[in-house]
């Protein structure tokens, strides 16, 4: 299988390209979609300055890591919630889907940089920018569910939103608790 007609086809003919990996399920072309949109992703936010990290090649290799481990717990997790709920598909075919959907991260760079040669302060585009690009990726993930599970678009968009909300409400549940564990030590040391 080459590789650049399988990434052409996955931008242009959706069927095809789905069929392709559906059949040969090529783990290591979406772990390089995956490392190629980390690193596209990185230089961006060097090049605005931003990251939660100081730019560096440890930096740098933490990043590749980090986006690689969560895009296979993604792949797993969202497999596991389409599973449970009827769906069938293959996890491996989905983390190709999940990796190629992250090279739309290719085009930060470029963005950025046209950005900060037009405008004098450029931070409202480039945050835009990442957000629309952000968007455009998880359209691809959700149209690799899709494809891969042959459910409908809002199903693939709900199942990809299921773990962002789990987060958030696990995020809310420790606040809450760390709050009361505050206010019940506040309380035990006035009585």
């Amino acid at each position: 299988m080459d590789a650049v007609e399988l990434l052409y086809d996955w931008f242009e003919d959706r069927a095809h390209a789905s069929a392709l990996i559906r059949q040969r399920r090529p783990a290591a072309l979406g772990l390089l979609g995956v490392l190629l949109g980390a690193t596209s992703l990185y230089v961006a936010q060097a090049l605005t300055g931003g990251g939660l990290l100081p730019f560096g090649w440890p930096a740098f290799a933490l990043s590749l890591v980090w986006h690689a481990v969560v895009t296979f717990v993604a792949a797993a997790l969202l497999h596991l919630i389409l599973d449970l709920g009827g769906a069938r598909g293959d996890a491996r075919a989905l983390f190709v889907h999940l990796g190629l959907s992250e090279l739309a991260w290719l085009a930060a760079p470029p963005v950025v940089l046209l950005a900060q040669a037009a405008l004098s302060k450029p931070g409202w585009v480039v945050r835009l920018a990442f957000f629309l690009i952000g968007l455009w990726s998880l359209s691809f993930k959700a149209r690799g569910i899709r494809d891969e599970y042959g459910v409908g678009g809002g199903r693939a968009w709900l199942t990809l939103g299921l773990p962002y909300l789990a987060a958030v409400l696990l995020a809310l549940l420790a606040a809450f608790l760390a709050t009361l564990g505050v206010v019940l030590a506040a309380l035990r040391s006035w009585g």
